[in-house]
């Protein structure tokens, strides 16, 4: 194997790791501002319903449950590409 190969190969997995740093962040962060947006709603100072609290722990999941399924997503595409 000749030298440009091999600095080829760590640059990439460098640039690779760093991609899916940035991708993870950027979900993080759409999740984060949509569950402020979510929660500044009913944040008027009034005390929640147990219907209403559910609702929200419901929504909840189903925030975690689509940036799992994102990030299940990326990793998917990422592999894709390599081929």
């Amino acid at each position: 194997m000749n030298l440009d190969r091999l600095i080829s190969m760590i640059v990439n997995r460098f640039v690779r790791t760093l991609v899916n740093k940035g991708v993870n962040a950027g979900i993080d962060a759409g999740t984060k501002s949509l569950a402020k947006r979510r929660g500044a709603k009913t944040s008027s100072g009034v005390e929640l319903t147990p219907e209403q609290k559910a609702d929200q722990a419901r929504m909840a999941k189903q925030g975690r449950d689509t940036v799992q399924r994102a990030r299940k997503i990326a990793r998917m595409s990422r592999r894709i590409g390599k081929f």
